[in-house]
């Protein structure tokens, strides 16, 4: 069947429809959501079906789940209604009109990276950024879902391959840092009893990546003292001489510099790298145009 005679038989109320069950997962709600009955409604969605040629949604999944097609449409159906808002907007002469572009950012990129990142793209007009800093699963749920267009994180196995399409961002390194004194000083050294250990959460992924150092260097001893996500708050606990951590380059160079930290051993340093993560189905014009612009800009910095 080709592509013209499908889109000639779709409605466009039925792309509302069919966001409408994606967000509720409840054909009551739904319907309730659209004004209609809910008999007018599952027509509405069956006749969305017939159209395509495949079944969106697993009725028996409960709660509702889509297809892994159904993913794929509905990504495509929320940008593609995204756009023509802009567009008729647009030659309603409405100005203050804006496309949204959605992002996903692991913790600690989107307080230390992505603002710079948004900085540097000029083609702001009419766009607006969401952010969400959320933990790595959720994020990949909503981009599955359609619910996101973007995922700023480190690497990640499931989205290096179809139907995702990644563009690394750059590479850096997790140090095994100390505080130091107001000489410079390490105020711990390796080898010179129990360190007390400032560590991420073993279910992150840099937690899984200090694990595998800590499991190969058994004749340093630590004492784990703190747990979190967050680099910035490992960060704080560090430079306050509560212990020492792993923490990434790209957020301690200045307190490097400044002598305010220091790298107790390099050969425990580990290598890492962030990626945008996408779906490879269109998304809205102000998302793509963003998309171009990241693949576009200077190398992978360190």
């Amino acid at each position: 069947m080709r592509t013209g005679s499908v889109l000639a038989n779709l409605e466009v109320k039925w792309l509302y429809d069919v966001i409408a069950l994606e967000e509720s997962r409840s054909f009551t709600l739904a319907a309730k959501a659209r004004n209609i009955s809910q008999s007018s409604f599952s027509r509405r969605i069956q006749s969305l079906e017939a159209s395509l040629g495949f079944s969106i949604f697993d009725r028996s999944a409960n709660p509702l789940q889509l297809t892994n097609r159904g993913k794929i449409f509905v990504g495509y159906a929320r940008n593609m209604l995204d756009d023509m808002d802009f567009q008729i907007s647009r030659i309603k002469g409405l100005n203050n009109t804006t496309q949204k572009i959605r992002i996903d950012a692991a913790p600690s990129l989107s307080v230390l990276l992505l603002p710079e990142i948004i900085a540097g793209y000029t083609d702001r007009k009419n766009k607006t950024f969401h952010v969400e800093s959320i933990n790595v699963n959720d994020a990949v749920f909503n981009l599955k879902e359609g619910k996101s267009d973007f995922i700023l994180s480190f690497y990640n196995e499931e989205l290096m391959n179809y139907p995702f399409i990644n563009h690394k961002i750059f590479d850096s390194y997790l140090h095994l840092v100390s505080p130091c004194d107001e000489h410079g000083r390490p105020l711990f050294h390796l080898h010179r009893g129990v360190l007390p250990l400032m560590k991420y959460a073993n279910d992150s992924y840099m937690g899984r990546q200090v694990n595998q150092v800590i499991d190969r260097t058994p004749e340093i001893t630590f004492s784990l003292t703190f747990v979190s996500s967050m680099s910035e708050l490992l960060k704080r606990m560090i430079l306050n001489g509560d212990g020492v951590g792993w923490l990434p380059q790209y957020s301690i160079q200045r307190e490097l510099d400044e002598g305010r930290l220091t790298i107790l051993d390099e050969s425990l340093s580990l290598p890492i790298g962030a990626w945008l993560y996408r779906s490879g189905s269109r998304l809205n014009q102000a998302a793509e145009r963003f998309w171009q612009h990241i693949k576009t800009r200077n190398e992978p910095r360190e």
